[in-house]
């Protein structure tokens, strides 16, 4: 009795791992079929079901607001497929990506997928962050498009052609030119350093939106860290009427210099236009500067009519 039971117990582990090794063969032989049924699934979709004829269509998730057709048409064209792609193509996604986020107008690349327009996978879908431009930049005779940290965007303009992109159709001023800059351009793409710049950038974020700011077309900074001279203003404003409004010192300026703050500044302004119609006053120059804003001369008042 005491060796029959022995025997059996001896016994139990070898029936356990027969079980296990039968339950391990059962697994292998549904994730094998399993993978078989999924290539063949793929292979029956990629050749009946999507059977892409034509490459698929780039669309922008959400198009700025500010992007041109022909803009679109240029930014789609560098990530635009060559031929027809599988729907399953996870390569096509990838490459799209890289190609996004070596494009300069592109910031940010949130997800690129394959979308259903007529078809399963005929379109691809973009969802990127676009860098709007802010500025344009003046070089030489050269004006570069930058957004507002001052990238420099691949769109470069000749004078003749500055002032149809200053200028929309309805004549409003649609971006503001830097002029003074020291550093020379960089690639597109890249930040354009240099402290005058920012402080252009500065002024056109805060004159966005002020009524008055219609009259202004140009920052020059070519004086920004007294550059130049001492004594004259950093910042100069110039006026679509061929005159000056002479600011002074850049928004974020530490230096210690007699001025009055930018705000007291834009209040100056504002009282101008309301009482003039213009930001200059009819005057060749304005001084904004100091508590007493200076001028070359008086107004000339009108004269009264003789009848």
């Amino acid at each position: 009795m005491g060796k029959a039971s022995t025997d059996k117990t001896k016994s139990k582990p070898a029936n356990e791992r027969s079980y296990w090794w039968v339950h391990l063969l059962v697994l292998l032989a549904l994730v094998g079929g399993l993978a078989a049924m999924t290539r063949v699934t793929r292979n029956y979709v990629d050749a009946k079901v999507d059977k892409q004829t034509a490459p698929p269509t780039v669309v922008f998730k959400d198009r700025p607001a500010w992007m041109s057709d022909v803009l679109y048409a240029q930014i789609t064209a560098t990530i635009q497929p060559t031929k027809a792609r599988s729907t399953f193509d996870h390569q096509l996604l990838v490459e799209t990506v890289d190609k996004l986020r070596n494009n300069p107008w592109v910031s940010v690349v949130r997800e690129v997928r394959r979308g259903f327009t007529k078809t399963a996978g005929d379109t691809l879908e973009v969802d990127a962050d676009f860098r709007t431009p802010a500025a344009l930049v003046r070089w030489g005779e050269y004006y570069s498009l930058v957004d507002n940290k001052g990238v420099k965007l691949p769109e470069q303009y000749p004078r003749d052609m500055a002032s149809r992109i200053v200028h929309g159709n309805d004549g409003r001023v649609n971006i503001r030119v830097i002029e003074g800059v020291f550093n020379p351009p960089p690639d597109p793409g890249k930040l354009w350093r240099g402290e005058d710049l920012q402080a252009g950038l500065q002024m056109v974020k805060l004159l966005f939106e002020e009524p008055f700011a219609q009259d202004i077309l140009k920052i020059n900074v070519e004086n920004v860290n007294r550059r130049i001279s001492a004594k004259d203003p950093q910042i100069v404003l110039k006026t679509r009427y061929g005159t000056e409004v002479r600011w002074g010192r850049p928004l974020n300026a530490s230096d210690f210099f007699m001025e009055v703050s930018a705000e007291q500044k834009i209040t100056s302004l504002r009282q101008i236009y309301n009482q003039y119609g213009r930001i200059d006053a009819k005057q060749p120059w304005l001084d904004l500067r100091f508590d007493k804003i200076t001028y070359p001369s008086p107004a000339v008042a009108p004269q009264a009519s003789s009848e």
